[in-house]
């Protein structure tokens, strides 16, 4: 995909951009860059595009599937019906590895308490589609995201007047030995981005 690709998703996608904040400190990190995020739909999928500054692009993904935010920049984006006790996790990084994770608020504390592991919730990276751009001239790298309704749970297409909840984050990481910088869309009181209480209600409009 090339930059015009780019650029003719940010017009389609009108919507005021969310900022990544911290809402978990009293005062935000001095290296915090603040990315915002666009997003739209269509019945068969919804739109996601990120623009996340960045000095200093690094991850040390190698394939599809991994624990992305153990490795470096990732941008996560976590998608729930209104009402389903299910959601989803999506991870993308610079080199546009992907992970999908089906969730709900049992399984994550079956993970934290060490009765699972996160094998049980992996699914295909290939069921959504990502795109990414990288411009280390500007400081920042883009990603474009496509996810199908039909991998939510229940499967079916998006439509006018439904509720979804939705939150974005990032992991910014620096060079080594520097700690990682995360921040949210979501105005989270304690840094812990499954807080679905915490995420955004958006009632889907046409237009």
């Amino acid at each position: 995909m090339r930059h015009g690709d780019f650029a003719a998703a940010a017009q389609r996608l009108k919507c005021d951009p969310w900022i990544m904040r911290q809402a978990w400190l009293a005062k935000p990190d001095e290296n915090l860059r603040a990315a915002t995020v666009r997003f739209g739909w269509e019945p068969a999928a919804l739109w996601v595009l990120a623009d996340l500054p960045d000095d200093f692009i690094t991850s040390r993904s190698t394939d599809h599937s991994q624990d992305m935010w153990t490795l470096g920049d990732v941008f996560e984006i976590f998608i729930a019906r209104s009402g389903s006790p299910s959601y989803l996790e999506l991870h993308v990084t610079p080199h546009n590895h992907r992970l999908h994770l089906h969730l709900n608020a049992k399984g994550v504390e079956k993970i934290r308490s060490g009765q699972s592991t996160l094998d049980e919730f992996r699914r295909p990276p290939s069921a959504f589609d990502s795109w990414v751009e990288k411009s280390t001239d500007l400081n920042q790298w883009q990603v474009l995201a496509r996810i199908p309704a039909n991998i939510l749970p229940d499967g079916q297409p998006f439509v006018a007047g439904q509720s979804l909840e939705l939150s974005f984050s990032r992991y910014d990481a620096g060079p080594a030995g520097a700690p990682d910088v995360l921040s949210s869309t979501s105005a989270h009181r304690e840094l812990n981005y499954h807080r679905r209480h915490e995420w955004q209600e958006v009632v889907l409009k046409n237009g």
